[in-house]
């Protein structure tokens, strides 16, 4: 199938309706920098009015990779839309900018500022990392240009920034990773989507839960007991290394818990040793701050565990870019069909990277 044009690509990830996107990635080089070229080649191309204002957790746009060295797309954004960048990433841009704000976020690159392209050029993004970082970045935003859509575009395999309600919908950037093996693309494309698709919770824990984050600095669980309603908290830096705590928070009453930041497979591992959890639910934030295993998945299941999220994931559109992780390129024609196949949201080989 050829690829969509610019209009089609707007249609198929309903950027018409969005106010803010996420760009996520599987793995190194998944194809995000292509993708956000395509979308603001295709918002060019149908003289959208709206300007885009693009930030990105991490670094991108440079035009090799720091790591590996290997040629990276840049990204190339005509005048008028706006960016979210480093003080540093500044003079990596060969466009001229008008400095908007200076935002008080600091990073390895220098403060983070507001810029409105006064030209059309090539651009650096090194953007914030936390969470609250992001959104408050897009308050100066809109501050500029209040209809922006507002992009984030993701660092290496990094996905969860992109998740916990910063962006009302998700493009997910697929490739082969390390392995050639249709089979292995296959299988880890249908667990990613299962995971960034997980259900909501009930409207009522979801307003309790949001009570408590609101109320809480530093909580990172939440239980739920089954027979008085009641609520406990527990506050930490992060859930890494704190298994034994949960272990003595845990009620074998609690219908419910709550866990708040990264979730990895050392951590559930753990959870699953806890005594009769057949009927419960484990809430996290959303599908990108699940860092498991397909099997990992499959034992919560078993074990009687219901899988849900605080903040549902519209994830619109899967791009995949027909490389290996390195960049070497695989030759197999078939692949986007077999994608399609696999999966209900649509999957589109964009193209090369324009820029």
């Amino acid at each position: 199938m050829k690829n969509p044009s610019a209009a089609e690509l707007i249609a198929l990830s309903g950027l018409d309706d969005l106010s803010s996107l996420a760009i996520i990635g599987l793995s190194k080089n998944a194809g995000k920098t292509t993708s956000l070229n395509h979308l603001i080649q295709a918002w060019t191309e149908a003289e959208k009015e709206r300007p885009l204002a693009l930030t990105s957790v991490g670094r991108d746009g440079e035009a090799r990779d720091i790591v590996s060295g290997i040629c990276k797309p840049r990204i190339y954004l005509p005048h008028g839309h706006l960016l979210a960048t480093s003080a540093a990433s500044l003079s990596r841009c060969d466009a001229l900018l008008d400095i908007r704000e200076l935002t008080g976020i600091r990073s390895a690159l220098g403060e983070i500022v507001i810029g409105k392209m006064l030209s059309d050029g090539y651009v650096e993004l090194a953007g914030p990392s936390q969470a609250s970082e992001l959104k408050h970045c897009e308050a100066l935003l809109r501050q500029e240009e209040p209809d922006c859509l507002y992009i984030v575009d993701g660092a290496l395999s990094r996905r969860s920034p992109a998740g916990g309600g910063i962006t009302e919908a998700v493009l997910l950037a697929v490739s082969y990773g390390k392995s050639a093996a249709a089979a292995t693309l296959l299988e880890r494309v249908r667990h990613a989507v299962k995971l960034l698709t997980l259900p909501g919770v009930d409207a009522g824990v979801r307003e309790l839960i949001l009570s408590a984050i609101s109320r809480e600095e530093g909580l990172r669980a939440l239980a739920l007991d089954e027979n008085t309603g009641s609520v406990r908290l527990l506050t930490a830096e992060s859930l890494l290394g704190e298994a034994e705590r949960l272990h003595d928070f845990y009620r074998i009453s609690d219908r419910l818990l709550f866990l708040r930041g990264a979730i990895t497979e050392a951590l559930l591992a753990e959870l699953l040793k806890l005594p009769d959890l057949q009927g419960k639910q484990f809430v996290v934030e959303d599908g990108s701050r699940l860092f498991i295993e397909k099997n990992t998945v499959e034992r919560l299941a078993a074990a009687g565990v219901e899988l849900k999220v605080l903040y549902p994931l519209s994830l619109r559109l899967i791009s995949f870019n027909p490389q290996m992780e390195d960049g070497s390129p695989v030759n197999n024609p078939g692949i986007v069909d077999e994608l399609r196949r696999a999966v209900s949201v649509p999957v589109y080989d964009l193209g090369p990277a324009l820029a």
